[in-house]
């Protein structure tokens, strides 16, 4: 399992590096990332895309909804309980 932590920085650094393009991009661990730009709905899906060959884990299509991916920092909760639930 990820350490406590692990994931939310994993998500920040992918959208930092690879959707934003912007290593010093200040990203908030509770904005909406939705709402404030920083993603959009290519951006998400290259993001679950990269969490689930990471991880090593699939993530439904059922699950993929805003709700479970709207900030990191609900996201890495969502992440952290999947992890905890596959082993």
């Amino acid at each position: 399992m990820a350490q406590p932590g692990a994931v939310e920085q994993m998500i920040i650094d992918f959208i930092r590096n690879q959707i934003a393009a912007t290593p010093d991009l200040e990203i908030d661990p509770d904005d909406n990332l939705f709402t404030s730009g920083q993603v959009d709905s290519l951006g998400i899906m290259r993001l679950i895309t990269h969490l689930e060959t990471t991880l090593e884990l699939e993530i439904p299509l059922i699950e993929r909804v805003p709700e479970n991916f709207r900030t990191v920092r609900v996201m890495a909760a969502y992440l952290d309980d999947r992890l905890a639930t596959r082993s």
